[in-house]
């Protein structure tokens, strides 16, 4: 009995400290999944409001924008030296221009110029001589609107056709294989200052304003290229507009914006995962800001540039690097259950 005992007290001890192990371990890795860094990096060369970015072959570009007027500045940066490079200017000043990468090619579409409320002029960066070329303009002229791609092609969504609105619900894809525009289905609802981004042949747009003025919004729509189709999706929990996206690991993180149109810019960053439709917070962005750009390289996002509050007066020249971490909460469910299994086993 007595050697039955010891054996049942060494199984009960080698338990409870093996619950103390979990425990300590859980404790662990929730530490090292919420241990995501922001880290400051080098400058915008020339700050300025309304620019767009794009990344080709692990460089980030930032492309036009307005000072006082729309400027044709196109600055390249090096995340492996953290430094600037100045590149070939856009053929024509443009600020509200929206980029896209395709093919180890950047796309320039719209925008206005100052003369025009919008433009549908659209021109192609090649990063490898640094050259620019015309291309077949986008058939709606507008500023404000967002643009994706999948498959090769591009994606242009919503926005305005001139600073008072209308908003626009039309949705049109480029083929740059053949330098054409084809009409398709309309987003459900008419948004503009919205993000966009891909994910497995889909599209998500998020956010906006269903008017010029507001109020803000925090939808989401899929769109399916494939059947041309739109779906609702679960709503964003903070309410954003003027937001950038960036996409790492199948995953979806929503950065700055604001929540009242022309209000103080957001340091909110919350991750949208597509294949549960569920949202979670994520650490905040260290400067609050509006009108950001974002871009993804090597599993890492770059926050650059925006202003702090509605259109001004602050024009950041700030750029902040995210490093997500590579573990998720579904990884620690897994291990909580897995160890659930054995002490139950016994």
């Amino acid at each position: 009995m007595k050697r039955k005992f010891r054996i049942k007290s060494n199984r009960y001890l080698f338990f409870n400290w093996g619950w103390l192990l979990a425990i300590s371990l859980t404790f662990h890795l929730i530490h090292n999944a919420t241990a995501e860094n922001w880290t400051q990096k080098a400058d915008i060369p020339i700050p300025r409001l309304f620019f767009s970015v794009s990344t080709v072959d692990n460089q980030l570009y930032t492309i036009g924008g307005m000072l006082a007027e729309p400027v044709d500045f196109v600055d390249a940066y090096d995340p492996e030296t953290d430094k600037w490079i100045q590149k070939t200017s856009l053929p024509a000043a443009r600020a509200g221009v929206v980029t896209c990468g395709v093919g180890g090619k950047i796309y320039a579409i719209g925008g206005w110029n100052g003369q025009s409320p919008a433009l549908g002029t659209v021109e192609e960066y090649d990063p490898a001589t640094d050259t620019w070329t015309e291309k077949a303009d986008m058939p709606t002229p507008r500023s404000f609107f967002t643009a994706t791609a999948v498959d090769g092609k591009i994606y242009a969504i919503g926005g305005v056709a001139q600073n008072v609105g209308p908003v626009l619900s039309a949705v049109e894809e480029y083929d740059p294989a053949t330098d054409t525009w084809t009409q398709k289905a309309d987003m459900p609802k008419a948004r503009s200052g919205m993000a966009a981004t891909s994910i497995d042949g889909k599209i998500y747009l998020i956010g906006g304003t269903p008017a010029v003025q507001g109020p803000v919004l925090e939808t989401v729509q899929e769109y399916d290229p494939a059947t041309n189709t739109w779906t609702e999706k679960a709503d964003m929990p903070t309410p954003r507009t003027a937001l950038a996206l960036g996409t790492v690991d199948g995953k979806i993180y929503a950065v700055g914006g604001t929540s009242v149109v022309q209000g103080p810019g957001l340091t909110t960053v919350e991750i949208y995962d597509p294949g549960s439709d569920a949202w979670t917070d994520s650490p905040e962005m260290p400067t609050a800001r509006v009108f950001l750009g974002v871009g993804t390289i090597v599993n890492k996002i770059y926050a650059v540039g925006g202003v702090a509050e509605g259109l001004g007066p602050a024009i950041l020249p700030t750029v902040e690097q995210f490093a997500p971490s590579g573990l998720s909460v579904a990884a620690l469910d897994k291990f909580l259950t897995a160890w659930g299994k054995i002490k139950k086993a016994d």
